[in-house]
């Protein structure tokens, strides 16, 4: 690691500068009293230095700490994406980009970078772990900048000697040259006197400008705009008002970054809403600002539990407000919506009420409709004729701007696809504009052909079974209402329902695994429509946990030929509390018949290295038969610690199987290995927990720690291994060895 310090002495500045002193614009000089010297260590110098000191806060898009910015231009890499970020503009243009990309996109430099420290300190960072070290040292003084003001340069300061004559005047161009001279002064030996040359202007950020005269006028205006910058947006008063103004999106959450792109609605009657992609989350949600001990909070109360509890307001501006929690560190940006009159939730709904009637201007979709539905697909009716386009919609926030994106058309590709921007919101007319183009959407609740129906779901499935069976029947849907001359019929596949073909005959008693078939209703014209039909399955399949399971027991053969002792009722042992009775086979067909059972499955002994037994589930005095597949392993082959380290670290590996479930599948483990940090994650979600191996005399032990998410949490604890090879661990619960993990390793 390479580190530069800037620590400029008077007396080598006055020479560095010399090239670029003007003494001679400098018409009249005033020698300088007691109170017009700029004195080392004095509070004028003091707040001098904090408004010319580096704003570690202003790129906080690239690391999020106020301690110290990154040196422009610096290359980094977005899901894929090389960009070079090289003035503070690119930086707004960066959090457009991280706004719009998906949730689990990452942002990597490439190293080495250089950060810059308040006193424009350098240090060169080789890798992501020095960065990472010196992100988690930062301990932010919230009195150590002042950003509220800038001086209007140039300035320039006159120096006398000890007998008060005039030996430079020192022109300041910057903030850097100014903070190293102050600097400097604190360093000298005071052989010299320095007087600031006045009027000096100072620019307020909110784009006031001041002139000054004085040393106190000088410190009284620095002073009162570092007072103001602390409390103006961050008064109990100024927050509230600025949370209800527009929505508010989460661009950062310290331990789940997934939480990137939820939005929050604040509403004046203490309550507010959370929303992700257009849906919002069906919680219970108050909020409120406080002010107590000095310190101000957001107070979050909601049934999502992350977000919920006292969040203390550290940093906050007119757009940008951060927050800690504990160990939790929370960003929220601003997103106005420019002057439309719905919000994004407000066109999510007024979408959805009814079919849209649309034009581009040049009579192509005349007597065209679309039908936004709640699942995101989306329909068109191609007027006359007697098909339908399928496709998707979505709404999205970039910057101030609400979009809608038609996806996937299966026609219109080239004219619609594509994100459109919403630039006008009533309730009953909505116009989009892609480039040159513009679309005019108008809501026809009254019109169309099939303006009464919309999709329909079945509440509950009639004769719970191992195949559910269900009505669709007219009056089960409420199809009824809407019968007039048209023809429904029902088809298991959309392209069925398009094509009219495979109708659904025994509708009354329709057996199915899927969740969903498609209602196609045809005018007398020709004319048709397809509609979804949603079908729940909540507690229809009765031997749903039974299906889940490809249940195998395996056991070691120790060096001998048997025999070999199972626990049959450990393979679906999450299972048979919900079943009736569960009885176990040696022969399938005693298993349908229900005769010569084993007696003690608990114990069941066998001499082969291979066998199926048959596992009778009943249910509702129905019954379905399952295997278990038994099997002799050689468990011979065995790793060291060092052995099972290496492997871990070497690629990612996959749950293939927990007790014979493969519940746990979507988990995959990337082992690290500087700080024993195992990043366990699925395509939704990221945890960081902890991981360690040990020796034990039984074999080597792998330890986890600080799992915490839904089902995988139950990996915590002490792991033996009992099987190791190149691309497959299996682990026993040390405390429960009936309790097995195995492990698949993947290397790309």
């Amino acid at each position: 690691m390479k580190t530069k310090s800037k620590h400029l002495f008077l007396s080598f500045l006055f020479a560095l500068l010399c090239f670029t002193s003007c003494q001679e614009e400098i018409t009249e000089i005033n020698i300088p009293n007691d109170q017009e010297a700029i004195v080392p260590n004095s509070t004028l110098v003091s707040l001098m230095s904090r408004t010319t000191a580096n704003f570690g806060a202003a790129d906080n898009i690239l690391d999020n700490v106020s301690c110290f910015s990154v040196e422009l231009p610096v290359t980094i890499v977005i899901t894929d994406i090389t960009l070079i970020i090289e003035t503070l503009s690119d930086l707004e243009q960066l959090e457009s980009l991280l706004r719009d990309a998906s949730n689990d996109a990452n942002l990597d430099f490439i190293f080495p970078i250089t950060i810059i420290f308040n006193d424009y300190s350098h240090v060169v960072i080789e890798n992501e772990d020095e960065l990472e070290s010196f992100i988690n040292e930062c301990v932010a003084n919230e009195t150590d900048v002042i950003n509220c003001v800038d001086f209007v340069y140039p300035i320039s300061f006159s120096v006398f000697n000890s007998e008060f004559n005039l030996i430079d005047t020192v022109i300041i161009e910057d903030d850097e040259t100014l903070y190293g001279f102050l600097n400097g002064l604190e360093d000298d030996d005071n052989a010299v006197i320095v007087s600031l040359n006045f009027p000096v202007t100072l620019n307020y950020t909110n784009g006031e400008t001041i002139e000054v005269n004085t040393n106190q006028e000088l410190a009284e205006a620095i002073e009162a705009a570092g007072n103001d910058c602390d409390a103006s947006n961050c008064t109990v008063e100024s927050l509230e008002s600025n949370l209800i103004e527009c929505q508010w999106e989460i661009t950062t959450y310290s331990s789940f970054p997934e939480f990137a792109g939820i939005d929050f609605v604040f509403y004046s009657n203490g309550t507010f809403d959370i929303y992700q992609d257009g849906g919002t989350f069906n919680v219970v949600s108050n909020w409120s600002i406080i002010s107590t001990a000095g310190e101000t909070y957001l107070f979050l109360e909601t049934d999502f539990e992350d977000l919920g509890g006292d969040w203390k307001i550290i940093e906050c501006d007119d757009a940008t407000i951060r927050f800690t929690k504990g160990e939790q560190t929370m960003v929220i940006n601003k997103v106005c919506e420019d002057d439309l009159n719905c919000s994004l939730t407000d066109i999510s709904a007024i979408l959805q009420e009814c079919p849209w009637d649309f034009s581009n201007g040049t009579g192509n979709f005349e007597n065209d409709t679309m039908i936004f539905n709640s699942n995101g697909d989306l329909q068109i009716s191609e007027g006359l004729a007697a098909s339908a386009i399928g496709g998707g919609w979505n709404l999205s926030l970039a910057g101030n701007e609400v979009i809608i994106t038609f996806s996937e058309l299966t026609a219109f590709q080239d004219t619609l696809e594509g994100d459109w921007t919403i630039v006008e919101c009533d309730t009953g007319r909505i116009v989009l504009q892609k480039e040159n183009e513009t679309l005019v959407l108008e809501q026809n609740c009254n019109g169309g052909l099939f303006s009464c129906f919309g999709d329909f779901e079945i509440v509950t499935c009639e004769g719970p079974n191992n195949v559910p069976v269900y009505n669709l029947s007219a009056n089960t849907i409420g199809l009824v209402v809407c019968t007039g001359n048209f023809m429904p019929s029902f088809h298991a596949t959309f392209s069925d329902a398009q094509t009219n073909t495979n109708a659904i005959v025994n509708t009354e008693a329709f057996e199915t695994l899927t969740a969903q078939v498609y209602l196609r209703i045809e005018a007398d014209n020709g004319d048709f429509e397809i509609f979804n039909v949603y079908l729940n399955t909540e507690n229809c399949n009765l031997f749903e946990c039974f299906q889940s399971f490809n249940a195998q027991l395996e056991i070691c053969d120790n060096g001998y030929d048997g025999p070999y002792q199972f626990n049959l009722t450990t393979a679906f042992a999450n299972c048979t509390p919900s079943a009736d009775a569960v009885t176990y086979y040696e022969i399938q067909a005693d298993a349908e018949a229900g005769i010569n059972q084993i007696i003690s499955p608990e114990v069941y002994t066998n001499l082969v290295v291979e066998q199926i037994i048959y596992v009778r589930a009943e249910i509702n005095n129905q019954f379905e038969i399952f295997t278990i597949q038994l099997s002799i392993i050689d468990c011979n082959e065995t790793c060291s610690e060092s052995d099972v380290s290496s492997l871990l670290i070497d690629c990612t590996w996959n749950v293939v199987s927990y007790n014979g479930s493969d519940n746990l599948i979507a988990y995959n483990f990337d082992f690290e290995t500087s700080n024993q940090i195992v990043v366990i994650y699925t395509d939704t979600l990221v945890i960081d927990a902890t991981w360690s191996t040990s020796q034990s005399n039984e074999g080597v032990i792998i330890n986890f720690s600080n799992v915490a998410g839904p089902n995988i949490q139950a990996i915590n604890g002490s792991w033996l291994i009992v099987e190791c090879t190149e691309n497959q661990l299996v682990l026993h619960n040390v405390n429960d060895s009936s309790i097995e993990i195995v492990l698949n390793r993947t290397c790309e």
